[in-house]
């Protein structure tokens, strides 16, 4: 998979569905006749940190300060290129009044 980004440099918001690595059973004595491993596929949405991390994508739930260039980021997750299974853009470029009576 290759890097996310848009042309005018603002950081995508996006859904990203990867799998996660985890521990297997549930902490206590495990018989190895009777176990399964299952994968964990995980979803987690937000803003992609553009170049971040090398060989991840970088996601951040909250941002301070102008869209192409964040001051300050929240809530950071380093996620492996190897792990990520699909990844969705939410880019809909249409503003939200909150306050407006119509919504």
């Amino acid at each position: 998979m290759s890097e996310i980004y848009e042309d005018d440099d603002t950081w995508p918001l996006v859904v990203c569905q990867w799998k996660d690595a985890h521990a297997g059973g549930d902490s206590s004595w495990t018989h190895t006749a009777t176990y399964k491993p299952e994968e964990v596929h995980v979803l987690s949405s937000g803003w992609v940190w553009p170049k971040c991390l090398e060989g991840h994508l970088t996601l951040v739930s909250s941002t301070i300060g102008e869209p192409k260039d964040p001051e300050v980021v929240g809530d950071i997750i380093h996620i492996p290129w190897e792990n990520i299974l699909a990844v969705f853009s939410l880019a809909m470029n249409v503003p939200v009044n909150w306050m407006s009576e119509d919504f």
